[in-house]
């Protein structure tokens, strides 16, 4: 038997991002200045902080595309 698959709407899953959606990723920009500046504490004690500073690079860039490609700025 083949495995039942959901539709998925013309424009994709990611088609139309809700205002909701918009206070989330705003949400998420100020954990991720957090975030930046526990880092950037640790990096003065001297820690290697390149692996954390990498994920949250792509944290920011990843909520700059959807922001973008949606057009939710």
């Amino acid at each position: 038997m083949a495995p039942v698959t959901k539709p998925v709407a013309a424009g994709g899953p990611l088609h139309d991002i809700s205002a909701e959606t918009v206070q989330s990723l705003d949400a998420i920009k100020g954990e991720l200045d957090t975030a930046m500046g526990d880092i950037e504490a640790l990096e003065k004690i001297g820690m290697d902080v390149s692996r954390l500073r990498e994920r949250l690079d792509w944290g920011y860039k990843a909520r700059d595309i959807i922001l973008e490609r949606f057009k939710a700025r």
